[in-house]
Parts: structure tokens; sequence; C-alpha cells
């Protein structure tokens, strides 16, 4: 997998999910927990953002 990244990208990915872009390349695996970490914490985040919305305008 030819993955292009900036040493940001990489600090970011081994600060939020303790590997680099290089093991995340290389393990099928490693990218579904990465990819299923960020969808729930997307998640979390838009649920978060609602609630702050919901009380801001009541």
């Amino acid at each position: 997998m030819g993955l292009t990244y900036t040493s940001e990208m990489e600090k970011g990915m081994f600060q939020a999910h303790d590997i680099c872009f290089a093991e995340y390349g290389r393990k099928l695996e490693t990218q579904i927990h990465v990819e299923k970490k960020r969808s729930r914490e997307y998640e979390e985040s838009k649920k978060i953002h609602s609630e702050m919305e919901r009380q801001l305008h009541r």
C-alpha cells in the first residue's frame, strides 16, 4: 500500500493509535482497528456537539 504522509501525520498517528504509518500500511487488521476507533471517536464528537448546540439554543 503506497501511503504518502507527512511527519505531522506520522506524529498524530503515533500519538492517537501508538502505531506508525508503515505498520498501518502493512496490516489490514491494524487498519480496521484504527478506522473503527476513528469512527467511534467521530460519532462521540457529533453527540457532544449536538448536546452543546441543544444547550446553547434553549
